[in-house]
């Protein structure tokens, strides 16, 4: 059975979806940027700026624990869950298919 594509995964996800699954409630909004607490290492002061997220990029980065990535890896990084778990995880609360890499084709046997 061919694996998750990632690569199509991650352009599939959009970070507003997982910050709305992690229950992400911002302190600040300028655009398609938000302010708020981290919830990869769990801000104390709900009125944290720590945690940076631009929506029009799809990434975020905290800027006290030093975490950041895309979509996907935010999730993981709150979940605590192995890459494929967690994709799997992901899609199946989001209501989408994990998309599949193609089956590499045969080989045929040497002459």
């Amino acid at each position: 059975m061919p694996g998750i594509d990632f690569t199509l995964l991650r352009r599939q996800i959009s970070l507003t979806q997982v910050l709305d699954l992690i229950g992400f409630t911002p302190t600040t909004r300028c655009g398609p940027q938000l302010r708020g607490p981290c919830p990869v290492h769990g801000s104390k002061s709900p009125r944290s700026r720590s945690f940076a997220a631009h929506l029009g990029k799809n990434c975020w980065h905290c800027f006290r624990c030093g975490a950041s990535g895309n979509a996907l890896d935010l999730y993981l990084a709150v979940t605590k869950l192995p890459v494929y778990e967690g994709a799997l995880e992901l899609c199946a609360r989001l209501g989408i298919a994990a998309p599949r890499r193609s089956a590499p084709a045969p080989r045929s046997p040497p002459p």
